[in-house]
């Protein structure tokens, strides 16, 4: 256990069956966030409702950390991928990845600390995770599908 439920809660969810391939699908095809998608279904553990408010706050606070050190990470790594002389490098990216994912869940987790509390709400992960989705730009009846079959993953 580490000092970030949230981290915590990411690593014991993202290894359940099928959860993996959905995050990476609506990464990939939707451009949507992983960690937002784990910090929305944590607070929905926690029976919290995800405002706009709260949301756009986090991601102001992880915009530039994504932006400079994950995703260029992520990049590297997938453009190596196809490089067989380069596998103990892409680990060595890989690794240098997950640290950049954990920084940025750790900001994610201090936000929230330091935040005004969220509202109480009966089992939002549908909600949360659908607010993460609309926030990331122009609708699509796929990136909605996939959330609702990811929210299916997550429960319990």
């Amino acid at each position: 256990m580490s000092n970030n439920p949230l981290w915590d809660y990411s690593i014991a969810t993202y290894s359940l069956e099928g959860v993996t391939p959905a995050c990476l699908a609506l990464q990939d095809m939707f451009g949507l966030d992983v960690n937002v998608l784990f910090y929305a279904a944590w607070l929905a553990q926690l029976e919290q409702r995800l405002s706009h408010d709260h949301l756009a706050g986090v991601e102001a606070v992880i915009a530039d950390w994504r932006h400079d050190m994950v995703k260029p990470l992520r990049a590297l790594r997938q453009r190596w991928r196809q490089v067989p002389d380069a596998v103990g490098i892409r680990d060595e990216i890989k690794s240098l990845e997950l640290r950049a994912e954990r920084q940025q869940q750790d900001t994610m987790y201090a936000y929230y600390q330091g935040s005004a509390g969220l509202p109480w709400a009966a089992r939002p992960l549908r909600e949360n995770l659908a607010l993460v989705a609309s926030f990331s730009g122009q609708e699509d009846e796929g990136r909605f599908a996939a959330i609702e079959h990811l929210a299916l993953l997550f429960q319990p």
